[in-house]
This record gives structure tokens, sequence and C-alpha cells, in this order.
């Protein structure tokens, strides 16, 4: 560890994307930077909190290697790209979260629709990428979805495309006017013939590359565009290319927000929350919810329900809350779903251990948590599954408050489900 601190030192103040590496070399994690040497030396602060995966990942590791880029965004591209190559075992997030963004680049596929010899640039759920679809390219996943949403942001400037529908080309096809993207020129306007087949694939081709982290190939062919245009007389063509070259360069200019002291954040924020609430009236209707928090912040589009069934082989529907939670976390870890960073149930001791079960089962290691309100139900008792877990949250009341949040949006949910439920039962009655 001396060593590793002694090369730190040598490390540059730029931006870049890092490896830690075992004494096999066998790479470990890929991190991304704004300052290499500021960000390095926050593994070895121990006052920080790193988390139990970090400091794991520390001691194992034997050696550091960097890679330096010119600017934050191609430090967030590379290390999407490193990571899925790579597959390092402590990247734990990127390997089990599917709910991260990916860039899905179309294929021209036809010579004869307009919308789609201009194939679109769009966010997709990593989840629901198909890597059997042949009719597109796939970049990523990407840790961050904001950080990636500001670099297309900036990246469509430099290399204009569509992100529209079929419908809504058409219809600015009709109009012979493009949307506000075109007026913004951050699309090259193919719906109106500003551009043609050839000048947007070409657009399309340079932004892979990007994607790739080949900014200096890009560079080399811009520059060899550039002066064949101006050997041809044909100026102002030349200058839409020196923009570009201009653009690129001042991309390392660009601030994205990246942090190089995010320890103490990292270490009390877990990414994705997942809690479980159990809803019934005298064992009527027993349903159960699950809330999910992506960074500390509701993520509804991620909102499961779950309608409590009969066991198999028997007639009658569990009969307590422990037997229904552990029905719900049973039928949550069958789905192939984005797996959480820290699990929390409503309820006390008796129910973190039913949860500990069901974890056990799945062979699953997943920082746990209960939270119950005490019998007047004015309380926050948080009960832990381990010390280590318990440790995180004794340091950070801001952990304590968005699990509060978390479990009180778990019971809205499930009774929002159940008065459905019980409405329904009214009616058809």
């Amino acid at each position: 560890m001396t060593e590793l601190k002694h090369k730190i030192k040598s490390l540059p103040n730029t931006p870049g994307v890092y490896h830690f590496l075992d004494a096999e070399g066998v790479v470990l994690y890929v991190g991304k930077a704004k300052n290499l040497k500021n960000r390095l030396k926050q593994y070895f602060l121990k006052d920080l909190g790193r988390g139990p995966a970090i400091e794991q990942m520390v001691v194992l590791a034997n050696d550091i290697k960097w890679i330096e880029t010119e600017s934050e965004i191609e430090a967030v591209i590379l290390e999407a790209e490193l990571i899925k190559k790579l597959k390092p075992k402590y990247n734990i997030r990127l390997k089990d979260d599917k709910s991260f963004l990916a860039i899905r680049i179309a294929k021209n596929t036809s010579k004869t629709e307009p919308q789609i010899i201009f194939p679109i640039v769009e966010l997709v759920r990593y989840r629901n990428v198909d890597f059997s679809d042949k009719s597109a390219d796939y970049f990523g996943p990407y840790p961050s979805g904001e950080l990636l949403k500001s670099s297309l942001r900036i990246l469509r400037k430099i290399f204009p495309y569509r992100d529209c529908t079929k419908t809504k080309f058409n219809t600015y096809r009709r109009k012979h006017r493009t949307c506000i993207y075109g007026d913004l020129r951050v699309c090259s306007g193919p719906c109106n013939d500003w551009v043609n087949e050839e000048q947007y694939a070409k657009n399309i081709e340079y932004l892979k590359e990007f994607l790739r982290g080949r900014k200096k190939n890009i560079i080399v062919e811009l520059e060899k565009e550039m002066k064949e245009l101006s050997k041809s007389l044909r100026y102002e063509e030349a200058s839409l290319v020196r923009n570009k070259l201009m653009a690129l360069d001042h991309i390392k200019n660009v601030a994205l927000g990246l942090r190089d002291d995010v320890f103490h954040i990292e270490s009390t924020l877990f990414h994705r929350i997942e809690c479980y609430d159990i809803s019934n009236i005298m064992g009527e209707y027993a349903v159960g919810s699950m809330v999910v928090s992506i960074d500390g912040k509701p993520d509804k589009s991620e909102y499961k329900l779950f309608k409590i069934k009969m066991e198999k082989g028997s007639v009658e529907l569990p009969n307590n809350d422990l037997d229904r939670l552990r029905q719900v976390l049973e039928r949550r870890f069958k789905n192939d779903w984005a797996k959480p960073d820290l699990l929390v149930v409503d309820g006390g001791e008796l129910h973190l251990k039913v949860a500990k079960e069901v974890l056990a089962a799945n062979g699953l290691d997943i920082p746990l948590v209960s939270i119950s309100k005490g019998a007047k139900r004015d309380k926050n008792d948080f009960h832990f599954a381990s010390g280590a877990v318990a440790k995180h949250f004794l340091n950070s009341e801001a952990l304590k408050n968005i699990i509060i949040s978390a479990r009180d949006e778990s019971h809205r949910f499930a009774i929002q489900y159940y008065r459905k439920l019980h409405l329904r039962s009214m009616l058809e009655s």
C-alpha cells in the first residue's frame, strides 16, 4: 500500500480513467476522475468512509494504472467502455444495475424510407437492450445518467443528429420545416432536406468514433476533410468542418460536474435502495409494495406491486405479515431485475430476520435494514443485519431520512393498491 501511495504522487492533475489491479494483474476496479491525483488520494483517506467493498478492493490492490483524457466528457465515455470490456469485480453497480442508460444508434437499413435512411440516436435502459439486434449499435451502459445526458447535449452541438419518432419526422416533413432541435442546430434537419444521406452518415460515424474513445481519429479525418474542401475552393463547407475541430478542442474546457471527493457520499448514499411494505385490514386484500430510490430520489418507473397469493397446496392466504413479506421478497428475487445496493423492510427484528433468510436462500449478500414505528406508531427504530451496515447509518442522518422517506412512500403505495382492490371487490359484490 505504501508503494501505491507513492505512485499516486506521480499522477497528473488531469481528467482520466484509472484501474486498480491485483498482484496477478487482474483489473479490480475502473473509475473516472476530473483530477486523477486528487481522486486516487481519496482511496487512502479512511476517515472519509470508503464503504466495505472499496475497503476490500484497496486491500487487494497491488498496482494502479491510468489513462489521461483531455476532458471530463471523454473520461465518462472511456470509463463505460473499459468497464464493459474488462468487467472488473468491484464495479458491482454497473454489472448488477440494469436500470443504467445505454446509447442506441440505429443503422441505415433502407434506401427508400427517409426516417430510416437518417437513423436516430436515442437513450435506452440497458436492461432492455437486445444484443441480438443487428439493426443498431449500442454504447454503454453508463453509471451516471445525468453525466451521460450532459455529455450528449454537448456532443450533439458538434455532431447533430435526429432523435425523433417516425411519426414526428413525417409530420415535420409534410410541414417543410424542422422542429425546435433543427432551429437550435442540434439536429441536422433531414426532415427538411438540410442534409443528404452521405453527410448525415458521416456525422453519425464521427459520433460513434467519439463514443469508442477515438477522438484523435476524428480530428485526423476532419483536418483531412477541411484541406480537401479548401483545395476545391469550397470554403463555406471547409469553415463548417473547422468549427467542428474548434468545438472538439473546446470540449476539454467543459466541466460536467465530476467530483473527486465523493467517498463520504458513496458510503452513506446507496445508489439503488428498495423498500418493502405489506398492507391489509384484518388479513383481507393483502398487498405488498416495492418502491425504489435511485441516488436518494424516488424512481416511480421502478415501483412494483404484489397481490398476495395463496400458498401452493393451501386454501388460505398467508395469515401474517411475516409470511406475506417472505412471499413478496421471494417473488421479487425470482425476477431478473436490477439488484439493490440496500434493502429496507417496514417492520422490526422479525421482519429483518425473514428478509435475511430470503436473501441467504437466493445466495445474495445485500445490506439490509428494517425500520419500525413502535407500538404507538410514533418512532423510527432501525434494525440492522450487520454491524457494517449499522456503522454507515450511525454516521449519516441524511441516509436515515432517505430510508424513512422510502418507508413512508412504500406504505403510501401499498395502501393505494389495497384501496383499489377493496373498491373493486365492493363494486363486484
